[in-house]
This record gives structure tokens, C-alpha cells and sequence, in this order.
């Protein structure tokens, strides 16, 4: 499935390297001319909930507390295990005795990724809320990286990257290993330079916590993250990408799964973009702005169309 789709959008996403290259050359070239150092600097440091939620995921869970765990200075951790039948908030509470500033939520039946997000928010008073799959690690510097595009008061959300753990396992996972590389990551650079991301990723993001508190945070239902970013963007505020912020995630090496993930994932185009949030295309409508009408087109005529 994802060989044809890669075919399909190779002109996009061709286009959208060289002009994210051209864009970086320019501002090395501004950054040199105007003797700035390109060396990264984190300078702002903003209190942070790193939540952890999942299902099932005791097999994991382990592995993305450690990477998470001490990377930031002025962090809590919140584990939300939805009901899961496998152990999982036994293995966060043994974390939790031996580490420090780790709070354990343990529901007794499974509400879905988006309950337990809504109850990790509804018990924390940082200011940036980073969300992180149970089945991913993180980057050293990956904290740092996201907070530091909060200093605009304007952002309410980040997206990470994220990059497979597994890409030789066979073709499917490579597939999929190249399309986060290639496709989505340049597809989000370029977006998000141009004021026009439309995703925050599920596995990896950050959130302004008065922004979720002003949408009311996630709606039940499938592609949350999409839902979510859209409201917020339709709230004013702006969406930006932080390409060295990196998050390393399993990859589906099962056919089957990966065509349910990619009919999900389409489904909820359908669902969020052509019929929940389409009066971000109406001219009268209230905060109406053209970056969503043409980010609208954009979803539309390459996922519709075209997938």
C-alpha cells in the first residue's frame, strides 16, 4: 500500500526538500552575516508533564521511563494506564518507588487514548504538557528542543520527530522507516515554515497547557492529535514543528496492522478535516484565516484524492 503512495507523493515531497533546504542555506548565510552562532541555545525552561499512556504496554513502559526520566530539569511524569490487563501500572509503579516526581493513574476499564490524556491534564499545573507512546524513547536533548518554540506566547503546540527503532525488520517496517524520514518529515518542516501544519504527532508533541485547557482538551474519538491541533489552530494559535526534538518509536512490521493504521489514519482525514472542521474554509466565518483554507485544500487534494 505505502509503495504507490510513496510514488504519489514524490513530486510534493521533492519540491518540499529543496525548498526546506534553500530555506536553512538562507538563514545559515543571515546567521553568518549577521556574526549570530547557529549552535543551539535552550534558554527557556518552562515546567513540563511528560505524560506516558497506554495500553498493554508493561513490555515497553520500562524502556520509555528511563529515556524520559532526568533529561529536564523542571519535569513531572504522569503514567495513565487505560485499563490494560498486562501489568503495565505495576512496572510504573516499581518505577515510580525508586524515581522521584512520578505520579501512577491506573484506570480500571480502558477509555482510550483520549480519557487518559484528559486525565493526566486535569491533574498537573505545568505549563507544557509533552505527550510520549509507551512505546517510544527520547532523545537526550528532546525536551529541551520542544519547549524552546513556547517562548512566543502565540504557540500552543509542537510537534516532534519521530524516527523507527526497527527499519530492517522487513519491507514494511523499511517502508515505513523511509516515509517518516522523507514524507512526513520534510512534509512537516515545510509546512510548518509556511504556517500550515496540520498535525501535531500522537507519539510525540507538547502542548501549551492554558491552550488544551481553553479547547477544552481531546474529543474522544480516532485521530485525536489531528482533531486537537486543528481546534487549536481555529483558537489563534500557531503550530510549529522542531525537527531536532526526536522521538524513536516501533514500527508495524505486520501488513495487516499497517493497513488498519493507514485506514485509521485516513478515516479520520475524512472525519476531522472534510466534515468536522470544514468551516475553516468559510470566508464569514468568525477568526476565519488563509493559512487553514489553504491548509484545508492541501489535506484535501493529496489525502482524498490521491489516497
Amino acid at each position: 500500500m505505502l509503495s504507490p503512495i510513496l510514488l504519489l507523493d514524490a513530486p510534493r515531497y521533492a519540491f518540499g526538500s529543496v525548498m526546506v533546504w534553500l530555506w536553512d542555506m538562507w538563514e545559515r548565510v543571515s546567521a553568518w552575516w549577521r556574526g549570530e552562532s547557529l549552535e543551539p541555545t535552550y534558554d527557556h525552561c518552562p515546567s513540563v508533564c511528560v505524560v506516558v499512556a497506554g495500553l498493554n504496554e508493561a513490555a515497553t513502559l520500562g524502556a520509555t521511563l528511563n529515556s524520559v526520566y532526568g533529561i529536564y530539569p523542571r519535569m513531572e511524569i504522569v503514567v495513565v494506564d487505560d485499563g490494560s490487563t498486562d501489568g503495565m501500572s505495576e512496572v510504573a509503579r516499581n518505577f515510580a518507588e525508586r524515581h522521584a516526581g512520578i505520579t501512577v493513574i491506573r484506570k480500571p476499564r480502558r477509555g482510550g487514548k483520549s480519557s487518559a490524556l484528559n486525565c493526566a491534564l486535569a491533574m498537573t499545573t505545568a505549563e507544557i504538557i509533552v505527550c510520549v507512546d509507551s512505546d517510544s524513547v527520547l532523545d537526550r536533548n528532546a525536551i529541551w528542543e520542544i519547549v524552546q518554540p513556547f517562548a512566543d506566547s502565540e504557540v500552543g503546540a509542537v510537534s516532534g520527530t519521530v524516527i523507527g527503532r526497527n527499519p530492517f525488520t522487513n519491507l514494511a517496517s523499511w517502508l515505513q522507516a523511509f516515509e517518516y524520514l522523507r514524507c512526513i518529515f520534510i512534509g512537516r518542516m515545510f509546512t510548518s515554515r509556511l504556517g500550515i501544519l496540520s498535525i501535531v504527532s500522537g507519539a510525540f508533541g507538547a502542548y501549551r497547557r492554558e491552550a488544551l485547557q481553553r479547547v477544552q482538551g481531546w474529543d474522544v474519538g480516532p485521530g485525536e492529535d489531528g482533531d486537537l491541533t486543528l481546534r487549536l489552530r481555529k483558537s489563534g494559535y500557531r503550530i510549529l514543528f522542531a525537527p531536532y526534538a526526536q522521538c524513536f518509536t516501533n514500527l508495524l512490521s505486520s501488513w495487516t496492522r499497517l493497513l488498519r493504521q493507514r485506514r485509521r489514519w485516513e478515516w479520520a482525514v475524512i472525519t476531522f478535516e472534510c466534515r468536522k472542521h470544514v468551516d475553516m474554509a468559510n470566508f464569514f466565518q468568525r477568526g476565519f484565516r488563509w493559512s487553514n483554507l489553504v491548509l484545508l485544500l492541501d489535506r484535501w487534494f493529496y489525502s482524498v484524492f490521491f489516497q
